[in-house]
């Protein structure tokens, strides 16, 4: 009986990364250079080794791929030249194609890719309520408020978010596929995102800045005494 190569290696080896999927023979090193191995559930061997198996479900599912840091590690040491870094990435866009990207780590992922493909910069006031707002945390949002403040102090962060010069090349950069079934379209990003990602922002500072003021105010008032 001729060997047939499951649907899932099949379908990887048509993507960026996959075509090399069945070269690995299970050494470790990928998993031994890993920087966050101790924050994943199987590491890139195990993944390797379930995408031979055929293990679609299992694979997509997994946060892994989500806290790949793209350090290249894994790649570079390969003895087999596994492009494993470049693998991760088609993983974490086909488990947001097929669905399976439920997880916090994939909505943040999502966020940040939304934020920077439409502006080609990143605007961290944006990328933060777009996140809580996917995953429906207010709590977590109020949370930032302590973090945010200082930054606001420190200009550290932006109230306008910055475009790059040519917009077409962030399309260019950042095709959508073509065979995404309609769960997974991408959402229209709201127009008013923007306009209230810089509203808090502004929010932050003149409230930060008027507490400055009456604190100021206060001291000078007491030194005259």
């Amino acid at each position: 009986m001729a060997n047939v190569l499951n649907p899932f290696v099949v379908e990887l080896s048509g993507r960026r990364g996959g075509d090399k999927v069945l070269q690995c023979y299970q050494c470790g090193t990928c998993s031994g250079s890993c920087p966050v191995i101790d924050e994943m559930e199987y590491g890139p061997r195990r993944i390797l080794n379930m995408i031979q198996m055929g293990e679609e479900a299992r694979v997509l599912s997994s946060h892994d791929m989500w806290f790949c840091v793209s350090c290249y590690s894994c790649a570079s040491r390969c003895p087999r030249e596994i492009p494993i870094t470049e693998l991760m990435a088609t993983l974490r866009e086909m488990a947001v194609e097929k669905g399976y990207a439920e997880d916090l780590e994939a909505e943040f992922g999502q966020s940040f890719a939304e934020t920077f493909k439409h502006y080609g910069r990143l605007f961290e006031p944006e990328l933060m309520i777009r996140y809580y707002l996917r995953t429906f945390d207010i709590k977590g949002l109020l949370g930032m408020i302590p973090l945010a403040l200082p930054m606001v102090l420190k200009d550290k962060l932006p109230f306008f978010p910055e475009r790059v010069k040519e917009p077409a090349h962030m399309t260019a950069l950042c095709p959508e596929p073509h065979d995404a079934p309609p769960k997974a379209a991408t959402r229209r990003k709201p127009r008013w995102l923007p306009w209230l990602a810089s509203g808090v922002t502004l929010l932050l500072a003149a409230g930060m800045s008027s507490v400055f003021w009456r604190s100021t105010s206060r001291r000078s008032k007491e030194a005259r005494r």
